[in-house]
This record gives C-alpha cells, structure tokens and sequence, in this order.
C-alpha cells in the first residue's frame, strides 16, 4: 500500500510531465502546445495519483500516467481555439 509522501509527489510529478511531452510530440503541432501538455499533464497526474492513493488503489503510478493520458485527451480536444488560431494553423 503507498502512502502518500513526497517521493510519491516526485515520481508523480515526473510521470506527468514524461506523459504531457510523449502527448505534444503525438499531437504534431494541433491541440494546446508542449508547455500547456507539460503543465497539464503534471496536474493531471497529481490528481489522479492523490485520488488513487486516497482510495487504496493498487499502483497508483500507473493509475497516474493512465489517467494522465485521459486528462490531457480531454483538454486537448475541447480547448477553444479562435479563427485566427485555426486559420494561421491550417496554413
């Protein structure tokens, strides 16, 4: 059972900014740009890994880089984006 230190902090910290850049790399210049999938995916992973932790979850890191992945799937497809984003993207 992991407890909740800042080892835990660390590695969950790091597994989301690991997963944000492995996202920004994927994602090929669309979606929100590498530091807000950086940035995200480090919250995301906090999040889920604090919850997962919180629940008695079995290997709350991978629960963290899975949830991770989903969290910064989510805030890439609905970011708003204005018409001179979109235009200055699509040429």
């Amino acid at each position: 059972m992991e407890e909740l230190n800042t080892v835990v902090i660390y590695w969950l910290i790091s597994i989301g900014l690991l997963v944000g850049f492995l996202v920004d790399l994927a994602m090929i210049k669309r979606g929100i740009g590498m530091v807000g999938n950086v940035v995200w995916g480090a919250v995301g992973s906090v999040i889920i890994g604090v919850i997962s932790i919180w629940f008695g979850l079995f290997a709350p890191l991978m629960y963290a880089a899975i949830g991770s992945i989903a969290f910064l799937f989510l805030f890439n497809v609905f970011s708003i984006h204005t018409s001179d984003q979109v235009d200055a993207k699509a040429s």
